[in-house]
């Protein structure tokens, strides 16, 4: 381009974009003049090299080519977007601006929209060089961006951005830090519960909070005070009350039924994997025990709140493998039984896995289940048996020393 004739040059741009039609119209309509013409030439063969340069060398002919294409790219996003696709205004910027700012503002378009989120989910974090020219070079080259693209993606990067800063304003409204918040639509579907919950403190719930929020929500007496939440967004600005309001509209329609849903738990809202997710704040002043006793109680009687215990777990297991009712200690006349029902049917493991899967918190069943079939299990198969005429148990003193040094055990070692 840069070297051929303005007639030359210009026959080729009716079917190109909005860049070509914008340069030919100002051409044509005497607003671009020859001098001006050859000076856009001129800067497009600088702004080419430039942009060669920056995604990687202007020394490879095909490196050339796509800069080219890069460039009117930029340049045509940029001239429709602030012309509002009339081509005597774009031909007029052509005119009265330096080419190379036109490429130059096209790409911080794109720069402005990729620093936006792209999920509402949570805030990026600032752009990384990298990043940006990675994205840059997506929408510059195969992937071209048309206008409508560029605005439809815009539109949604801002809502979200608007819903990650409402987001933020309810973690603050809620006592919250910032960087305690690792998931925006869990933060916001937990504060709708705190607001829908009349007579609850105006903070975002502890996991035994969780627990009376969910049985007061499940109660079909509790319903929404809108002068709660009126009170509430007083002071927000018109966009957050709006964002409020709809976001209760949401949990109201889609979250109070799966609350209300009598298979639900509130251990399993808040552990089971399911979608939607609820946002719980940490709180060294909360039992630690409280929590498994409100949504676990089988659990936590059978464990006396001791589930953290490696020995209190494998003597549960065990009395429930062998069919015995299971407690956190085992006296010696317990395990003699215990070794005997073993060595004449062995161990029900699927009984565990029930007992783990009806009683245990949810959060807590995946690893019970895996310690149980892949350690505990295995391991006590081995050393309770009396299969081995080479390792002989008749009087169970090996399997019953396995079972004081595993479990939580009554009896004291046998003096030798």
């Amino acid at each position: 381009m840069a070297t051929a004739s303005t007639s030359t040059s210009l026959a080729a741009f009716d079917s190109r974009p909005f860049f070509d039609k914008a340069l030919h119209y100002g051409v044509t309509q005497k607003i671009i003049s020859p001098e001006r013409l050859q000076v856009i030439e001129t800067d497009f063969a600088k702004g080419i090299v430039q942009i060669a340069n920056y995604f990687g060398t202007a020394h490879l002919r095909p490196e050339l080519e796509l800069a080219l294409h890069r460039m009117v790219n930029l340049i045509s996003l940029y001239l429709e977007d602030m012309s509002g696709g009339e081509l005597h205004n774009a031909s007029v910027s052509l005119r009265d601006k330096t080419f190379l700012s036109h490429s130059k503002a096209g790409s911080d378009m794109l720069k402005r929209l990729h620093a936006l989120p792209d999920s509402p989910l949570m805030a990026n974090g600032p752009a990384s060089a990298e990043g940006q020219r990675a994205y840059l070079d997506e929408k510059t080259a195969s992937k071209t961006i048309s206008l409508a693209e560029y605005r439809a993606e815009l539109a949604l990067r801002q809502e979200n951005q608007s819903m990650i800063d409402f987001s933020f304003w309810l973690a603050k409204k809620m006592g919250a830090a910032r960087d305690a918040i690792d998931d925006i639509e869990a933060l916001t579907r937990s504060v709708m519960l705190v607001l829908f919950v009349d007579n609850t403190e105006l903070k975002l719930p502890t996991r035994t909070d969780f627990v009376r929020l969910i049985k007061a929500a499940k109660s079909a007496k509790t319903q929404l005070d809108e002068n709660r939440l009126s009170a509430f967004l007083k002071d927000a600005p018109a966009e957050f009350q709006q964002l409020a309001r709809r976001a209760m509209a949401r949990f109201i329609e889609h979250d109070l039924p799966q609350i209300r849903h009598p298979g639900n738990s509130a251990d399993k809202l808040l552990h089971g994997g399911s979608v939607p997710t609820y946002f719980v704040r940490e709180s060294l002043d909360e039992n630690a025990q409280e929590y498994d006793r409100l949504v676990a109680r089988e659990w936590h009687r059978v464990t006396h709140g001791e589930a953290d215990d490696p020995a209190v777990l494998a003597t549960v297991f065990f009395f429930v493998a062998t069919g015995l009712p299971p407690k956190a200690t085992m006296l010696l006349k317990e395990a003699k039984e215990l070794i005997s029902l073993f060595r004449t049917s062995g161990f029900d493991s699927q009984a565990v896995i029930d007992f783990i899967d009806q009683h245990a918190p949810e959060s807590m069943r995946e690893d019970l289940r895996k310690a149980w079939k892949d350690d505990l299990k295995n391991e006590a198969e081995v050393q309770l048996a009396d299969t081995d005429p080479n390792w002989p148990d008749v009087y169970m003193e090996r399997a019953l020393e396995y079972l004081r040094k595993t479990c939580r055990a009554t009896w004291k070692a046998r003096r030798r």
